[in-house]
């Protein structure tokens, strides 16, 4: 199939791009030099276009699917700055279908969805009612906490995702990982989150191509199985052999209490544990 990735040389975007050329796909990759350095997939590609989502741009021809994973995605930024939220997240997401043709548009949206508890969410489920009343056929997933890697590509920017941070304290590059509030009500005090393995990710998008859309309101990726912040330390100190040093912190604004998915999709088939993000996690930075 003709598919196009919005978001091409991201974290997610570079393990989806090569699962579906693996899969013998013509892929088309967009994506712009936000982070000012990139993960190459230009071997996976047939096409890549410098190309930002919120601009104006002339419709590149009829996709048999669209995956659109282009976006901002921090979650305490938007906080600070929640209309270049609103702007890249929901606008960018309306500009892409006002100008594409396909009969799949793919979308990554959020497990923080359920609280909104943050301008990223409220950005993100706002897209998703875009989607559902431009859209011939759409799958909206909810991604969880994506996390580890293929070994080769990688999270760009600042760290800020657990597991990140915390094979960056095990690697030695970080001094100390910082717990954002004991006093939630969860089983050990700190936030609960649900995660899954960026390659099974790109798994079940190459998946949902393959089987087309259902139009759904929405389709969990995780893993069905909850880990507070201490119990994700904990299996990264048992798989790296390192003591991590914690800092309790106060909560941050936006962070929901627990984030687990609810039912997972039929799209999703698990085959990386907890403990193999962590380890891929930090193997991966021990080389970087």
């Amino acid at each position: 199939m003709k598919v196009l990735v919005t978001g091409s040389n991201g974290y997610i975007g570079s393990h989806v791009v090569k699962a579906l050329k693996e899969n013998g796909h013509w892929v088309e990759g967009w994506d712009i030099n936000y982070h000012t350095v990139r993960n190459d997939v230009s071997k996976y590609l047939n096409v890549f276009e410098e190309l930002d989502i919120t601009d104006r741009f002339n419709v590149h021809g009829t996709y048999d699917a669209v995956v659109h994973l282009a976006g901002r995605g921090s979650v305490p930024l938007s906080v600070k700055e929640p209309s270049e939220y609103y702007r890249v997240n929901t606008f960018g997401t309306s500009n892409l279908l006002d100008k594409l043709n396909t009969d799949h548009f793919i979308f990554a949206s959020t497990s923080s969805a359920w609280e909104m508890a943050s301008p990223y969410a409220r950005s993100k489920v706002a897209a998703e009612d875009i989607i559902k009343e431009k859209s011939n056929g759409y799958t909206n997933f909810r991604f969880f906490n994506a996390s580890g890697t293929n070994g080769v590509f990688r999270q760009l920017g600042p760290a800020t995702h657990l597991i990140r941070v915390a094979a960056m304290v095990a690697a030695g590059k970080l001094p100390k990982i910082d717990v954002f509030g004991l006093d939630y009500d969860t089983r050990d005090g700190s936030c609960i989150r649900d995660y899954i393995h960026v390659s099974d990710i790109a798994d079940s998008i190459v998946r949902a191509i393959s089987y087309g859309p259902k139009n759904n309101p929405y389709e969990c990726l995780g893993r069905n199985t909850g880990y507070s912040v201490l119990e994700v330390i904990d299996a990264m100190e048992r798989v790296t052999g390192k003591t991590l040093q914690k800092n309790i912190a106060p909560r941050r604004e936006g962070d929901a209490v627990s984030s687990v998915v609810d039912e997972l999709s039929d799209y999703c088939k698990l085959t990386k544990t907890l403990e193999d993000m962590c380890l891929d996690q930090y193997k991966l930075e021990l080389r970087l």
